[in-house]
């Protein structure tokens, strides 16, 4: 019954938007990857790709990779009941799914229970982030939903150890819950020569860059960045200050000559960033958010054989668990201020760090996830 040319037929339920990328136009991160990678294992995925913003949802394509394909279905939030998403509905019927998983957020997840129950199947739920540190979570009623959907799931992946015994103290999972770590992609995140890096992207030569990339808001930390920063730069004459990422309103990147700015960079250009920084910042606080959130950046840093330093909370504290030196305390200026400049002064890389792609990932978790239900 389920099977279709010699896969699975799977539902994978997502939003569009996330991470400040189109997962349909960029192919990007954790919601493309994981159905795509299902369907390069030989499955038949039909993604319904939940749009937020309510723009044009006429740009439904399929992917067909070998045996497997991936079909995307991009719905505006306010027509998921409507008759203009009916065809969507009427085929994932049809395609007599295996089983349904669900991603993103907390509607996406009550909407892929909405599905399992229409469908007769059960349904796996990803967490790539604590999805109580969401904004939506505030609504009424949303953290007891959050709290039934993983409860009631068959399978729960979550993105860290730290997010793990989180789900299994507070939600009570009936199903196994199994930890995939979002992948780096070595085409991008690689080992290269820092002069070419520099000269990509314009950047100067002769003196020391450290740096980030990714969200530059107060809840991922870059106010303590910004403090440290004004001491770093009253302390040192050749330390350079980079940042590449989409700012926060009414939170702008620090002034000053010392300071570069490259705006948002597509993930190709990130990397050359990494290659050519000296040192990288992870930055956090010891928030709900931070605790429990994937270090992307200081994997793809560390891809890239850059020196770094890092926050010392949740998942960032355990991937340096072996080079302590390298973290400082989270919101600390201090802290920040001296492990960076003893990083500028003798860089030391992190040991024992594995990074891996996403098709690795994804083979290890599909069949421990096709047998929990």
């Amino acid at each position: 019954m389920f099977q279709v040319d010699g896969g699975l037929s799977i539902i994978f339920v997502c939003k569009r938007y996330y991470t400040g990328k189109d997962v349909i136009c960029h192919r990007f991160g954790r919601l493309y990857e994981l159905p795509t990678q299902l369907a390069r294992l030989g499955h038949q995925v039909t993604v319904l790709c939940l749009d937020y913003r309510n723009t044009d949802h006429r740009n439904s394509f399929m992917e067909d990779f070998g045996s497997g394909s991936v079909r995307w279905f991009v719905v505006p939030v306010f027509s998921i009941f409507s008759f203009e998403v009916r065809e969507a509905y009427q085929i994932i019927k049809s395609s007599n799914p295996y089983l349904i998983i669900g991603s993103s957020d907390i509607p996406c997840l009550w909407l892929t229970s909405m599905l399992a129950k229409y469908c007769g199947v059960n349904y796996v739920v990803d967490l790539y982030d604590n999805y109580e540190s969401f904004g939506q979570a505030r609504i009424p009623g949303f953290r007891k939903v959050l709290k039934s959907s993983v409860r009631e799931a068959g399978a729960v992946i979550v993105v860290s150890s730290a997010l793990k015994e989180k789900v299994i103290d507070s939600y009570m999972p009936g199903g196994p819950v199994l930890i995939m770590n979002n992948g780096v992609a070595k085409s991008s995140f690689y080992e290269g020569d820092r002069k070419i890096a520099r000269a990509t992207l314009g950047l100067p030569e002769g003196v020391k860059l450290i740096g980030t990339a990714g969200s530059l808001s107060k809840m991922k930390g870059l106010d303590t960045v910004y403090e440290a920063w004004s001491r770093v730069e009253s302390l040192t004459d050749d330390v350079y200050l980079v940042l590449a990422g989409r700012v926060e309103k009414g939170f702008p990147v620090p002034d000053g000559e010392r300071v570069v700015y490259l705006g948002e960079l597509p993930e190709t250009q990130v990397g050359e960033l990494f290659r050519a920084l000296d040192v990288g910042i992870i930055p956090a606080h010891d928030s709900e958010f931070g605790r429990y959130c994937f270090p992307q950046k200081l994997y793809e840093m560390l891809a890239c054989n850059l020196p770094v330093v890092g926050a010392r909370v949740g998942s960032i504290e355990a991937v340096l668990q072996a080079d302590p030196n390298m973290l400082f305390a989270p919101g600390d200026v201090d802290s920040l201020v001296a492990t960076v400049l003893q990083q500028v002064r003798g860089p030391v890389l992190a040991v024992g760090v594995k990074t891996m792609e996403w098709v690795d990932l994804v083979k290890q978790i599909e069949p421990v996830i096709l047998k929990s239900v």
